[in-house]
């Protein structure tokens, strides 16, 4: 009579039996379990099955010892039994594996003299490693008073005799399963041989690679089990390869479809046998850690859930090749396909993607690599005559990897297959041929095997932990650039965290030397790294950003350099975005102008150089929304210079022009010759810059512009032009008892592209009023803002306010490359 007390199969792999120790906690796992009746699946101890291929290899090939592998292996064993066992089961085990072991020598011994092992042979041989195991690992039970018995799976599961991957017959070897089971108690713990089984005729046999997972996914069905859980040395399914991606991470659940795409694709910790027997009952199966129970695992079963993202998971197959059946031959020929693929099938030669124009002119069959060769002389041999009469050619191509992003609902995502080809092409990820599967739980790719990992990251980035992620590269080290990358080292956190940007720095460079590392480096050691770095001129760091294979690459010139700025449009043109507060950037011609705006188009990348224009007040995104609106400008009028504002409300407030003048210099508010600001080319270039954006080309030689610089002191040394300030301040003093009111540097731009710009008195009703320290205003009159116009006020430039408004661009940057 069945029992009827639930049934629990827990396989242990070889990491976790790999010494005394791990055996003692699996039967602390399997004591501390839910009720019911244990089956107990085990591995071979690590690395014995590793130790028993060399053992054959040095027999076949006279290449060592094999003898001495295998003492060595009988030790390991005979430590374990003195650990393990009971002192009254020791000798009885001892004796059991001495002669074990002898049979294991007689057979190498056979490999040695025919210098040769056949499939047969090798089972043999190496389903020893369970063989020995299991009897250890039951002992160990009853040595701690638990009821256990070890049983050989070569007597519950029977196969074919196509040894290293024997195929079962699930009809006998579910009646051979329940009968054996049928005559053990309940209360008896059943140890299980993992990876081996028979023929009917009893010769053993090995069920492949994850063959112990597939044991107790065998026994689990056969038994109807509530749970299968498979004890590994991972917590789970991973999201990604941790080695390509650090940041992988365990995934909760998935459906038996999603595993099985994951398993083909080259999930380790599975294999697409292991769900089958599974599959059809909705037994649960649960991968998890050994050294880590309290983890929850991985749970694979029947129910489907959507995530958010659609993809949970990205993996791939390294060392892949393509084989292209091309031709005429190849069109509206079902039974061309037919015999390709029977043509491999009868080799065992897996075919991981195929791929079929739509013309049906070409078919594409990824393999293995190293099964290329072999496929492609089957394949010439299979279509010898299409190719004699030219009809058809076979092209192999290597060096490919293929890469799949795997997930339930995945039709139903509209898009989700451009959201995930546009990420490669970001990445610079050529793809060289697609797949989607018909079941909906994938789309995969072939690229090369070299872009693999930088594929793998971007889409996991992008899909599995849905966060946009960007590429920083500054240029500048001096305070403002400084300042950003502090600004950075403190908000990048909230900015992963709270709105799913991940920005990484991968470069910084000065005018002597660079440092440049794709895969990011801390924002505060970034300038440390500079020192005893790469020399490298502009023409250099140009050179590595246009060749640099990260996605979303994000460079801030942070410099005043003219020469800097003319490279923009370089970059621009190779799908760099560029953030700059550079005023050299707008100071260009109107034709370098026009060619940086027409690159950033071309790129398909932002070009933002918002700090140039009233720091972070938007002045420049308020005229592009106005006019992308339908808006018509009449007037751009305000205070523009927060350096000029500062010196005319300090005067405003008793202290005199030149000693406004140098304390706006010792704060950083002007340049640093302050005769910039003074002369009013600073007010100018602003103007014409918002000319430009309005799409006027006003001539800088026609603007009518008030210098407060005397003509006496305009070409004179900056040192000399302070010593000389104090002279002036008379003159200023008496301008503004005259003018009776405060004073400020009113600057205008008309729709005809008018500029002007001098000091006038401020009224107390005019937007300009009552502005403090260096705050300035910026008054838009347009056809929507009439009579009252659009007034926007705020702080002046300062090191921390450009420093966060670059930040800001650079948010935007990344966002709009999305």
């Amino acid at each position: 009579m069945a029992s009827q007390l639930p049934v629990h199969v827990a396989k242990f792999g070889g990491t976790s039996v790999e010494t005394p120790q791990r055996v003692r906690r699996v039967i602390d796992l399997i004591s501390r379990g839910a009720e019911g009746r244990r089956v107990v699946v085990s591995s071979a101890f690590g690395g014995i099955t590793d130790r028993l291929l060399e053992a054959i290899s040095a027999a076949k090939d006279h290449a060592g010892d094999y003898n001495t592998i295998i003492a060595e292996i009988e030790a390991r064993h005979a430590i374990a039994i003195d650990d393990l066992a009971s002192d009254d089961e020791k000798e009885k085990l001892a004796l059991e594996l001495g002669s074990f072991w002898s049979e294991i020598r007689e057979l190498l011994e056979g490999v040695r003299r025919r210098e040769a092992s056949d499939a047969r042979t090798q089972d043999a041989i190496v389903s020893a490693g369970e063989r020995a195991s299991v009897p250890l690992i039951a002992a160990a039970f009853r040595k701690d008073r638990r009821k256990a018995v070890a049983l050989d799976a070569r007597t519950l599961i029977r196969t074919d005799a196509a040894h290293g991957e024997a195929v079962v017959d699930f009809e006998e070897t579910n009646a051979l399963i329940r009968d054996a089971f049928g005559t053990i108690p309940d209360d008896t713990i059943a140890v299980v041989t993992g990876f081996i089984a028979s023929t009917g005729e009893g010769v053993t046999t090995t069920l492949g690679r994850s063959g112990s997972d597939y044991t107790a996914t065998i026994l689990a069905a056969a038994l109807g089990a509530v749970e299968c859980v498979i004890w590994t040395d991972v917590d789970g399914v991973l999201s990604a390869d941790p080695r390509l991606v650090p940041e992988a991470f365990t995934l909760p659940r998935l459906s038996y479809e999603e595993a099985g795409e994951l398993a083909h694709f080259g999930a380790k910790v599975l294999h697409p046998r292991t769900m089958r027997p599974l599959q059809a009952t909705g037994i649960p199966l649960r991968i998890k850690n050994t050294m880590r129970p309290e983890h929850p695992g991985t749970v694979i079963g029947l129910e489907r859930e959507m995530t958010p993202g659609r993809i949970k998971a990205i993996t791939s197959v390294r060392e892949a090749a393509l084989i292209r059946l091309v031709g005429t031959g190849v069109l509206g020929a079902p039974r061309l396909t037919a015999r390709a693929f029977t043509t491999l099938a009868e080799a065992k030669i897996d075919v991981l993607l195929i791929a079929q124009a739509s013309s049906e002119g070409s078919l594409c069959l990824a393999v293995k690599e190293s099964a290329a060769d072999a496929a492609m002389t089957l394949l010439e041999r299979t279509f010898q005559v299409e190719c004699g009469r030219g009809t058809l050619r076979l092209l192999g191509e290597g060096g490919n990897a293929v890469i799949a992003a795997v997930g339930d609902f995945m039709r139903d995502s509209p898009g989700l297959a451009g959201r995930m080809f546009g990420t490669l092409g970001r990445a610079r990820v050529n793809v060289r041929a697609i797949a989607q599967g018909a079941s909906e739980h994938n789309i995969s790719a072939v690229i090369a095997d070299e872009d693999a990992a930088l594929a793998v990251q971007a889409l996991h980035e992008s899909f599995a932990l849905r966060r946009t992620r960007a590429h920083i590269f500054v240029i500048g080290t001096g305070g403002l650039g400084t300042r950003l990358l502090d600004l950075l080292k403190e908000q990048v956190p909230s900015l992963c965290d709270e709105h799913r940007l991940n920005l990484r720095l991968v470069g910084l460079a000065d005018t002597r030397r660079m440092v440049f590392d794709e895969s990011g480096m801390p924002f505060d050691e970034a300038s440390a790294g500079l020192s005893g770095n790469e020399e490298a001129d502009l023409d250099l760091v140009v050179t590595r950003l246009v060749e640099a294979r990260v996605e979303r690459l994000i460079v801030v010139d942070a410099t005043p350099s003219e020469a800097v700025a003319k490279r923009h449009a370089e970059l621009l043109r190779a799908g760099i975005a560029v953030v700059t507060p550079n005023k050299a950037a707008t100071l260009v011609n109107v034709d370098e102008w026009k060619e940086a705006q027409e690159a950033a188009r071309s790129g398909e990348v932002p070009y933002y150089y918002e700090t140039t224009v009233g720091a972070g007040l938007g002045i420049v995104a308020t005229v592009r929304d106005l006019l992308r609106t339908g808006d018509e400008i009449a007037v751009i009028e305000g205070v523009l210079s927060g350096t000029l504002s500062f010196i005319f409300n300090a005067m405003q407030n008793g202290t005199t022009f030149s000693a406004a003048i140098l304390e706006a210099r010792e704060l950083g508010y002007t340049e640093p010759d302050p005769r910039d600001d003074l002369s009013g080319r600073d007010v100018t270039r602003k103007l014409i810059l918002l000319a430009r954006e309005m799409g006027l080309n006003p001539a800088p030689s026609m603007a009518s512009v008030e210098s407060l610089i005397p003509e006496e002191l305009q070409n004179v040394a900056t040192e000399e032009f302070l010593k000389n300030l104090q002279a002036l301040d008379s003159t200023w003093n008496e301008r503004i008892v005259q003018e009776g009111g405060s004073l400020q540097y009113i600057a205008r731009l008309d729709a005809d592209g008018n500029i002007s710009a001098g000091v006038e008195t401020i009224q107390a009703d005019s937007p300009f009023a009552g502005l403090k320290g260096s705050s300035i205003a910026v008054a838009f009159h347009t056809k929507r803002y009439s009579p009252e116009p659009l007034v926007i006020r705020g702080p002046g430039a300062s090191a921390d306010i450009t420093a966060a408004v670059l930040l800001a661009d650079i948010v935007r940057a990344a966002e709009a490359m999305h």
